[in-house]
């Protein structure tokens, strides 16, 4: 009893401090969520009837050096938010994050982690990867609406009602086109009709480009030339593997005077995509070997996993992806003895402290440390799986799901 009391207290102490955070992100509307501003700054500007794609014109009035880098029918969406003055929309999208937010935390406890710890949950959702809750909450990106609709969609997959879960892998790539890497699960179900949806949701999304291109093929090339413009951002920002090994490559040239061709630092970038991507199959060949009744969740996290440390460029809220697979192997995993040292690393948020001669060991590890405990969870995902006892019903233990 005294337990469950501690719990509703430490939650309603957690809720507290976020709405802390929210009341404080909206009295500053001038100075957070500044991928909103740009984004309905280039809705405005698509409804003036100019190009919002032409930082000439986007730059100077959103006062602003990010480009905008969606599909041009995405630019209806921030057309709307536009009808609005700049503090009632921004204000508007906030709020609508808020209850997304909270309905993410709902759904995620009820269908995919099924914990009554509500108070270690709401503290790992909050702190996690570098608090990138609060790092989503203040850029003001769209990422929490896709969120919803992909795990929307790995509710489905789940539930192996694929054509709906499709359908919402879909919506989320709408915005951006990486999401729709996640169709790559229908590949690792058991069913007969997994290549048709397979093709089909490619099919789809490929129309989805092509009529866009079809109506305004000025916007639809300028749109692929700002997404891979926005690729050289790096450090903390983009803590991703391709950025990680790129600032190593251009430390070497700065202070070693070693600067290796691009064909060797692509093969080098490779090395960890490729073995992240093998040895993740080899987890899937052994879980479907052991017949896990949960498999399809495991799965969904094994390829968030993937998706993870192989984008070559994952902002740091994008790591919200990773806050229900990594709770869930820290709480389910069967060597107790190091979880609690996981969770400690997960949501730990210290303030570089760097000593003299070591300031590039130690700024490489601080801008990389989610990356760093993204790939120690998905060591743990590998560890559990290959080193599983069989129960007596031939499922590995990962807990009561």
């Amino acid at each position: 009893m005294t337990k469950k009391i501690l719990g509703v207290i430490g939650l309603f102490l957690l809720l507290a401090y976020f709405t802390t955070l929210v009341l404080h992100i909206s009295a500053n509307f001038e100075h957070y969520q500044w991928d909103f501003r740009t984004h309905r700054k280039a809705g405005e500007i698509f409804a003036s009837g100019q190009d919002p794609y032409d930082p000439n014109i986007l730059f100077p009035q959103a006062k602003t050096t990010f480009l905008y880098n969606y599909p041009p029918v995405t630019l209806y969406f921030y057309r709307f938010l536009a009808s609005f003055d700049y503090k009632s929309a921004y204000h508007i999208f906030l709020f609508a994050k808020c209850i997304l937010l909270i309905g993410l935390f709902y759904f995620w406890k009820r269908e995919f982690v099924k914990t009554d710890a509500n108070f270690l949950f709401g503290l790992f959702c909050l702190f996690a990867f570098n608090s990138a809750v609060y790092r989503d909450l203040i850029a003001g990106n769209i990422n929490l609406l896709e969120q919803v609709f992909l795990w929307i969609a790995f509710f489905f997959y789940i539930k192996q009602r694929l054509m709906l879960f499709c359908v919402f892998c879909l919506l989320a790539a709408g915005f951006k086109m990486t999401l729709s890497f996640f169709l790559v699960l229908l590949l690792l179900v058991d069913d007969k009709k997994k290549y048709h949806y397979f093709v089909g949701s490619g099919v789809a999304f490929f129309v989805y480009l092509l009529v866009q291109y079809i109506i305004v093929p000025e916007m639809s090339i300028s749109a692929f030339r700002n997404a891979f413009a926005v690729v050289s951002e790096r450090g903390g920002i983009v803590p991703s593997t391709f950025t990680l090994l790129s600032d190593i490559f251009k430390w070497l040239s700065n202070n070693a005077g070693v600067n290796p061709p691009q064909a060797l630092q692509f093969a080098v970038l490779m090395v960890p995509v490729t073995a992240v991507v093998f040895l993740t199959f080899k987890a899937h060949v052994r879980l479907n070997s052991l017949s896990a009744e949960n498999r399809p969740m495991i799965n969904v996290f094994l390829v968030c996993l993937v998706y993870a440390l192989i984008h070559p460029r994952l902002k740091d809220y994008a790591y919200i992806l990773l806050i229900v697979p990594s709770f869930f192997i820290i709480m389910n995993s069967r060597f107790t003895k190091v979880n609690p040292f996981v969770f400690f690393l997960a949501i730990v948020a210290v303030p570089p402290f760097i000593v003299p001669g070591t300031e590039f060991i130690f700024a490489f590890f601080w801008n990389y440390y989610t990356l760093f405990v993204a790939y120690a969870i998905w060591g743990m995902y590998l560890n559990e799986i290959f080193t599983a006892a069989e129960s007596p019903s031939g499922a590995p233990f990962f807990g009561n799901v």
